[in-house]
């Protein structure tokens, strides 16, 4: 089973206040105010690549099942669901299978034509160590966690939505988390509870130009990360409640405005400051 979900790359003691620094100039006061704690802080833990199998354990991705029903409060419209993203240009969906397998049986799951599927509960699956495989060779697919409320325009993502995404996300990954990292962020309260931690988004489109997290009259520009065309915030932020909603804001493309967005194929990135 081993396919990453998101890359995890750990530099301990990263000296990165100086570019973060750069980029939150950029943006509006507000952004500033809401990274002071990692942009002050002058080292900090970056993560940006995992173990990515093309498989994974059923009782870890029940984990992340667990983690949207103990925290579906965030979305409670939202329905559970993952979804398998590509890693590279080249990995299609097109002929893509997924199963629920043990030695002993094999049962099919789902997958939508945008890789997203719901995550059937098996007691005989759970009892006999069941993985999640899939019909591709590793490291060209991320499982993900996938939480969308309904009226959520497609350049939109609502707050609560990247709340209850994180809770499972963390869930599912934390085993896969070098030691150090894995006990630093659980000290400050695992990455969707602190402001310790930012994490940057990636957005569904490359070209992203700007990222405003919008809450009636209240505006906060986030900082982008225009090559990795991602945003960056911490979730833990009393001034926006979980209905708030951020809105992306892409480049105009040049000449045939027909012309389809290319993807955007990087994974989730996690800095936490100490």
């Amino acid at each position: 089973m081993k396919s990453p979900v998101f890359s995890f790359c750990v530099f301990v003691f990263l000296f990165t206040s100086n570019s973060f620094a750069q980029e939150a100039s950029a943006t509006s006061s507000a952004a500033k105010e809401q990274n002071q704690d990692q942009v002050e802080s002058a080292q900090s833990i970056e993560i940006n690549n995992v173990k990515n199998p093309d498989w994974k354990s059923y009782k870890t991705m029940l984990k992340g099942l667990d983690a949207f029903e103990k925290h579906h409060a965030h979305a409670p419209r939202a329905e559970h669901k993952f979804i398998l993203k590509p890693r590279k240009q080249e990995a299609s969906l097109i002929g893509v299978s997924l199963r629920l397998a043990t030695d002993e049986f094999s049962r099919p799951i789902v997958l939508s034509e945008d890789g997203s599927f719901s995550l059937p509960r098996d007691s005989q699956a759970e009892a006999q160590s069941a993985e999640l495989m899939i019909n591709r060779k590793k490291d060209l697919f991320r499982w993900w966690p996938l939480v969308r409320s309904p009226a959520v325009l497609p350049h939109q993502r609502r707050l609560g939505d990247l709340r209850l995404e994180c809770e499972m996300f963390w869930a599912i990954h934390y085993d896969d988390l070098p030691f150090v990292a894995r006990n630093l962020v659980r000290a400050l309260g695992g990455p969707c509870n602190t402001k310790k931690v930012t994490l940057s988004f990636p957005a569904e489109f490359m070209g992203l130009k700007e990222a405003i997290l919008v809450q009636g009259e209240r505006r906060q520009n986030l900082v982008v990360d225009k090559i990795k065309s991602s945003y960056t915030l911490s979730l833990l932020n009393a001034e926006f409640t979980d209905d708030a909603l951020i809105e992306l804001i892409y480049e105009s493309i040049e000449g045939n405005s027909q012309e389809p967005r290319l993807r955007n194929f990087n994974g989730l990135n996690v800095t936490a400051g100490f």
